[in-house]
């Protein structure tokens, strides 16, 4: 979700006001970025208040467990960012918040739940595209056929993605769980866009490698090449697809189960419905595809592109969080504002993982209409 669609236009205006007529633009800046904030998740605060008052009176509190370092970890949130910083830096976020953060992103984004996570705090993880044959024979056989893999490290360290959170006085009065139950909230709203943009378009010079990029080639800038987009696919048909297919195939090497498209949602309304959907002879709507495809609508992709994959075959990673104070917030009295600086890194197991086509070539699905005479 961004957050900028969740501000109210009278509220913008009035902020850019604020900072262009204020002669200390830094302390201008820091109040209008709490303003923001609070704006922008004032749901989930107002959420957890209710869940804490409620709570208190059912004396049943639903806090996942935590574990020691996350216990430290929050106890030193709640005294506030100034308090708790030492050398610019309250700490890093516990391993076992990241992973459980991701795990929540991945249940609320249908894009992200085809990623492999890797664990958090794994600097380099493999990522392998299986190919190879197994071969029977007697025990006394020699070798007659090898199981290879193409086995690449990523490491997962490399770039920096970065969310601001906002930490209220009226959470961090509560109890530690419901000061998790915010924290992580707010940590997977302000990633999840990020890593979504990553997994897609990436360009691997400052960002993990996209689906729309090429693994082993880049430009003179340092950034991943573009992918071909292929411009012959019109339809979903078993034509159409059969190059696609072949292709997330990786050469035969792999089945193809379920096929994802990835689009624009106004791509989606204008282009994929009318192609992928007809009028009946008898009746209501029937589906060209002749194969299992879930379609998976996200503003992250491109207008007029579309992007055929498959779950499984892109592997992201996080090699830690790093949390600091916002140097601007000495005027904050309600709130604290801190930075996340999130390390890490993405790839496909290979370039047949994607295959992205100009989705406007698609032609609406006519249905074929036989006459027959009697003599």
């Amino acid at each position: 979700m961004r957050i900028d669609n969740k501000i109210p236009k009278e509220l913008q205006e009035s902020i850019v006001a604020s900072i262009n007529e204020a002669e200390d633009k830094g302390l201008a800046i820091a109040e209008g970025m709490e303003k923001i904030a609070m704006a922008a998740h004032a749901d989930i605060v107002d959420r957890i208040l209710k869940d804490a008052e409620a709570e208190k009176v059912n004396a049943k509190k639903n806090f996942r467990p935590l574990s020691a370092n996350e216990k430290k970890f929050y106890t030193g949130l709640k005294a506030g960012a100034k308090q708790a910083v030492t050398a610019d830096q309250i700490d890093i976020i516990p391993v076992e918040t990241i992973d459980y953060t991701l795990n929540e992103v991945k249940k609320a984004s249908n894009i992200l739940s085809l990623i492999n996570f890797a664990p958090a705090g794994v600097k380099k993880w493999l990522v392998a595209s299986k190919t190879g044959a197994a071969v029977w024979g007697n025990l006394t056989d020699s070798l007659t056929a090898e199981l290879t893999a193409t086995i690449t490290a990523t490491n997962m360290d490399v770039f920096k993605l970065h969310a601001f959170c906002i930490i209220p006085k009226a959470i961090r009065d509560l109890e530690i769980g419901y000061v998790d139950r915010y924290f992580t909230a707010i940590l997977a709203e302000a990633m999840q866009d990020g890593i979504v943009q990553g997994y897609i378009d990436g360009d691997g010079k400052v960002a993990p490698i996209g689906l729309t990029k090429k693994i082993g080639q880049t430009n003179q800038d340092g950034t991943h090449t573009a992918k071909t987009t292929v411009s012959t696919i019109t339809g979903f048909s078993p034509e159409q697809m059969g190059p696609v297919l072949a292709t997330l195939s990786h050469g035969g090497l792999r089945p193809v189960d379920k096929v994802y498209l990835l689009c624009n949602p106004l791509d989606r309304y204008q282009y994929v419905n009318p192609a992928l959907y007809g009028d009946s002879i008898s009746g209501g709507y029937v589906s060209k595809a002749f194969l299992n495809m879930e379609i998976i609508e996200d503003a992250n992709v491109t207008r007029g592109k579309g992007i055929f994959t498959m779950s499984g075959l892109y592997t992201m990673g996080f090699q830690g969080v790093m949390v600091d104070e916002y140097k601007e917030t000495k005027a904050i009295d309600d709130a604290d504002l801190i930075v996340a600086k999130v390390y890490g890194n993405g790839r496909a197991v290979d370039d047949d993982a994607a295959v992205v086509f100009n989705i406007t070539n698609l032609i609406p699905y006519i249905p074929t209409v036989e006459t027959v005479t009697n003599p």
